[in-house]
């Protein structure tokens, strides 16, 4: 197991509030690639991903015993991941919508995704832009299906990260000082300390009446 780096890269890819869905899901199954490569090559004896197997002199009985234990490990992924694999043909759909066969697609998208899919100018950002990017691009009254399905994509939590990141907020800000605070509160606060939109204070300012200033 000391050889199986890669368990704590992963550990660190599958953190952080920045990567959409599909991403984490690329990085489990690229993990899970190498788990059944690194079975099937201590089942032949190589250890060449193996380097402290071979500082050991590890005995070649055992190797299989090794593979077991590997072979164990990819399925506890395939069990923990299990809800991933059940959208994996709506992630693909989003994540390479100029490579999915119009057949393979929902009956209801198949029409637009072949003009979609004829779009040259919507091919050519997709090349230039990121995923996170591209699809604002989308025209919302020629493909109202394709935005959906992005939107439901993009709104999909890959973490716990952002879930911890409000609950910490809001035991900073929920002190003694600050009871008077009611729900509409907390939601502007939390909502403010969650989000990277920055509020245009000056507009703000504008659109009110009478400013109240404290003397």
């Amino acid at each position: 197991m000391v050889d199986i780096t890669d368990l704590n890269n992963l550990n660190v890819k599958l953190q952080g509030k920045e990567p959409i869905i599909t991403e984490l899901f690329d990085h489990i199954k690229a993990f899970q690639m190498k788990l059944q490569l690194l079975c099937r090559h201590l089942s032949a004896g190589n250890l060449a991903h193996f380097p402290s197997l071979r500082e050991v002199n590890v005995e070649v009985d055992r190797l299989p015993e090794y593979g077991e234990l590997l072979s164990n490990v990819n399925k506890e992924f395939d069990l923990r991941f299990v809800d991933f694999k059940k959208t994996a043909a709506d992630m693909e759909l989003f994540s390479q919508p100029f490579s999915v066969s119009p057949d393979l697609a929902p009956e209801h998208l198949q029409m637009e995704l072949i003009e979609f899919q004829c779009d040259t100018e919507l091919r050519r950002k997709f090349v230039s832009l990121p995923l996170r990017d591209f699809y604002p691009h989308v025209s919302v009254q020629r493909y109202p299906q394709m935005r959906k399905n992005a939107q439901v994509m993009l709104s999909l939590f890959g973490s716990t990260y952002m879930c911890e990141q409000t609950f910490s907020l809001m035991n900073l800000n929920k002190i003694k000082l600050r009871g008077t605070l009611t729900d509409s509160h907390w939601q502007d606060i939390l909502t403010l300390s969650v989000s990277k939109l920055q509020p245009n204070i000056q507009s703000l300012m504008k659109s009110k009446d009478q400013l109240h200033v404290s003397h």
